[in-house]
């Protein structure tokens, strides 16, 4: 469906809003007879809401994968939706639509699936309103800015009967699957202790309000956020902005780092997590530390999380370490490596990474619209993955240790901490 001329985006909302829930167990059960329909043969049409930096590598990734067919893109800056459409025609040869509002997207019929691929603030409800529509969604990371609304996104997946799968493609990766063999083998002994670890924060310095570009839509950029003048500091460079993301690299590489440090120890919900952390070279900056060191613990372990200058383990500026009595297993997206020697487990290389937007977390997305099997990255282990790192940016605001009961997703007798939990919305946007 193209935007309908004389309908107006207020009008489209609306509309959208008012016919949403009456419509949602319609669509929804027309959708499962269409998605469950999907055959080995069928090339599941696609949507992509987002065509920035990491929008536009999954749109190369997609256009070369032949389970697919990408029919719309949609963008709030219509240039970047533009250069989608260009692209598409580029590569595929076809001509599709293009959007600067979601909403049409989530109404049209011949839609599968949607990639989420926005600025972090605006992951929840589009997902929650693709699972409403009856789409499957693969959405980008960290897949929430809070953990009320993680929880509303896991409660949509299940309540449509959509799936959902997170963007913490390390799940797919073969260095990571063979790495967890050898960390669950036991030959390090039980893991102990874990360490995940990345340089510093760098987004987010200064900003220089200005008139938003003609061809960008800045209040629907900001949807549910604080309405704030528009400048290209916020927009381009959203990680420094708690209104956007929470934590910059805390949230960024560490819901990566975290979800492969759940996988390895085979928890995902820790007891209690303490932090500190600031940003010290007297820089004009946002809301979000250059480096930060957290702590958490776990049945049975203890996981820190470093953001620091000049930070290496084992030759890798980023990774992870699992450490047992018997030796310790450093990995990143390139290798794995043990030691000690004695314990003969060869390094292992893996294949250069062909793409951030990883063709096989793709295929294993296609392959579970088509079974409607729960995805190797389902959107309980995103949320989980993601709280962590939420919750270590909790401990570094409040500056002290909070118990944490993952049961009820709560912080245990702290209201005042509990108040992190969520975040008010602009209206007429809610969960």
């Amino acid at each position: 469906m193209k935007p309908t001329r004389g309908v107006t985006r207020r009008r489209f909302l609306s509309t959208f809003s008012q016919r949403a829930l009456a419509g949602a167990v319609a669509a929804y059960a027309g959708r499962q007879v269409r998605a469950g329909a999907v055959s080995a043969n069928d090339r599941i049409r696609l949507a992509l809401i987002g065509c920035g930096g990491m929008g536009s590598r999954h749109l190369e990734a997609l256009l070369e994968n032949p389970q697919c067919d990408v029919v719309a893109a949609c963008d709030v800056w219509k240039r970047r939706y533009e250069a989608a459409v260009h692209k598409t025609a580029q590569v595929a040869g076809k001509a599709i639509d293009g959007y600067q509002d979601y909403r049409y997207i989530l109404d049209r019929k011949d839609v599968d699936a949607v990639f989420v691929v926005t600025p972090d603030h605006w992951h929840p409800l589009l997902t929650i309103h693709g699972c409403e529509a009856g789409k499957d969604v693969y959405v980008e990371k960290p897949v929430c800015t809070t953990i009320v609304e993680g929880r509303a996104m896991v409660t949509a997946a299940r309540r449509y009967g959509r799936v959902v799968q997170a963007g913490t493609q390390q799940r797919s990766m073969p260095v990571f699957q063979k790495a967890i063999e050898v960390v669950r083998s036991g030959r390090l002994g039980p893991i102990t202790s874990a360490t995940a670890w990345v340089g510093v924060n760098g987004h987010g310095v200064g900003e220089t309000p200005m008139p938003a570009p003609d061809d960008l839509d800045w209040d629907l950029w900001l949807g549910p956020a604080p309405k704030v003048p528009y400048s290209p500091q916020r927009h381009t460079g959203f990680m420094g902005w708690h209104d956007y993301c929470r934590g910059g690299e805390l949230t960024n590489w560490g819901v990566h780092l975290m979800d492969v440090v759940h996988w390895g120890i085979d928890r995902d919900r820790p007891l209690n997590v303490q932090a500190i952390g600031g940003s010290y070279r007297d820089r004009p900056g946002a809301d979000n530390y250059e480096t930060i060191e957290a702590i958490f613990e776990y049945r049975g372990c203890t996981v820190t999380w470093e953001q620091r200058h000049t930070n290496f383990y084992a030759n890798k500026g980023y990774g992870i370490k699992f450490q047992g009595p018997l030796g310790q297993l450093a990995v990143d997206r390139g290798t794995f490596a043990v030691i000690p020697k004695s314990l003969g487990i060869p390094e292992f290389i893996g294949e250069p990474e062909r793409s951030w937007a990883n063709p096989d977390h793709h295929n294993n997305f296609f392959e579970c619209i088509r079974t409607r099997k729960r995805p190797v990255a389902d959107i309980e282990q995103g949320f989980r993955s993601t709280t962590a790192p939420l919750l270590a940016g909790i401990a570094l605001k409040t500056r002290r240790k909070l118990n944490w009961d993952g049961d009820a997703e709560r912080f245990v007798h702290d209201e005042s901490a509990n108040r992190h939990l969520s975040r008010a919305y602009r209206a007429p946007w809610h969960l």
